[in-house]
């Protein structure tokens, strides 16, 4: 298993949105957030702001003195914008990596042809791309599937695969850059539009933390509360 700079390639696609540093969140002091250790597990979160963007958050947990390394990033667009939620997880595992990524739609895409062909189609180049990676699968849980994408990749891939992990964030960051084209492009739309979006987006960011496979590793190494803190602030 090799490490992997996902943070740092992370923070410097994000680089044309000027992101600052988050300390506070709806109130709250979420530094306390940025690194927790346990026995079982070393958790860093990094969080930002920026115009647009309600928050991005991005994390490391290494589990078991490095047995596994999970990577992730949200972001979260404002309540004036109808851009997608940008979702990202690299799992590294002894014996394979597992990668998501998407830009999941806010809009219902089967009434809202508009927003399919807006934020939709363009990602299908590259998903296209690497699509046919030995490993790339469809999504296993149904709850999360029924809220992606056309063009949500997945994979559970083996080590064999050459150059899995830089590749790995390609694929990231190739969504990623689409995303950040979307928002510096971004203009607020009609009220009455966003309300049907903004309903659907904090409905799926409920469930995306209620049903995160995560939850339990995070409360056997973190405690209760603190983890379903670290969680809210994911989602």
């Amino acid at each position: 298993m090799k490490t992997i700079p996902y943070t740092e390639r992370i923070i410097e696609t994000l680089a044309p949105l000027n992101p600052k540093p988050m300390t506070t969140y709806r109130g709250d002091d979420i530094t306390q957030f940025e690194r927790i250790e346990s026995d079982m597990m070393i958790h860093t979160m990094r969080c930002f702001e920026t115009d647009k963007l309600d928050k991005i958050v991005t994390i490391k947990a290494d589990i078991m003195d490095g047995k596994i390394i999970v990577w992730a990033t949200t972001i979260v667009p404002t309540d004036e914008y109808p851009l997608p939620i940008f979702t990202s997880e690299v799992v590294q595992a002894v014996n394979h990596l597992s990668l998501r990524v998407d830009l999941i739609p806010l809009a219902d895409c089967g009434r809202d042809m508009e927003y399919l062909e807006k934020y939709m189609v363009p990602m299908e180049a590259i998903w296209e791309r690497y699509k046919d990676i030995d490993g790339m699968r469809p999504e296993k849980y149904l709850w999360h599937r029924v809220m992606l994408s056309p063009f949500y990749t997945f994979g559970k891939i083996k080590y064999n695969v050459e150059n899995i992990e830089e590749r790995s964030l390609d694929i990231t960051t190739d969504y990623l850059n689409l995303y950040i084209k979307f928002c510096s492009e971004a203009e607020k739309a009609d009220p009455s539009y966003m309300e049907l979006l903004n309903g659907r987006k904090k409905d799926m960011l409920k469930i995306m933390l209620e049903n995160d496979p995560g939850e339990g590793p995070l409360k056997k190494a973190l405690g209760k509360e603190k983890a379903e803190k670290l969680l809210a602030l994911l989602f």
